[in-house]
């Protein structure tokens, strides 16, 4: 039994977070559907638990379970293996993880999501009140995520040309 994580047309009824063994799979609720058959989380469990693993170290890194949650705001311990293995994950994060992964850079996409839930919960609109204080409120977090990546993009180029000055130098130098 296979279950591959990916993006799938919307259905009429419930969310198609991918394919098991070909098949559209479709939750409706909690309870996940093949070919119009419900089946007990039991009998997918550990093909579940491998395509999250696949999709998440994909685009979280191998060490994935403390990022997701923070990507999708849920509880750290509903993130581990173990508790996705008993009771799966909500069908709107394997959605998520499906079309991460199926992304050209999906680990540059995986720390894109981490820093924008950090602006989220550190100083964005749900965040609390003490860390909004603290920092000042960003009414518009994605004018602010789109600021910081300018930001770094500006120190990585920076780095980049420091870099190249520096091999340059050390070029010049050896050859004299």
């Amino acid at each position: 039994m296979k279950i591959v994580l990916q993006t799938m047309p919307e259905m009429p009824e419930g969310i198609c977070v991918g394919t098991l063994d070909g098949f559209p799979l479709i939750y409706v609720g909690r309870t996940a559907h093949v070919d119009g058959r419900a089946l007990p989380h039991g009998e997918i469990a550990e093909a579940l638990i491998d395509a999250v693993d696949y999709a998440a170290a994909r685009v979280l890194g191998g060490e994935w379970s403390k990022p997701l949650a923070l990507v999708t705001g849920l509880n750290a311990r509903t993130c581990n293996r173990d508790r996705i293995r008993q009771w799966g994950l909500p069908p709107w994060v394997l959605v998520l993880l499906g079309r991460a992964a199926a992304h050209q850079h999906a680990r540059a996409l995986g720390h894109i999501l981490q820093g924008v839930a950090m602006i989220y919960g550190d100083v964005g609109p749900f965040s609390d009140e003490e860390k909004r204080h603290r920092h000042g409120e960003i009414t518009d977090p994605l004018a602010y995520a789109a600021h910081l990546s300018e930001t770094a993009n500006s120190m990585v180029a920076f780095a980049r040309r420091e870099r190249e000055k520096a091999a340059a130098a050390r070029g010049s130098v050896t050859s004299a």
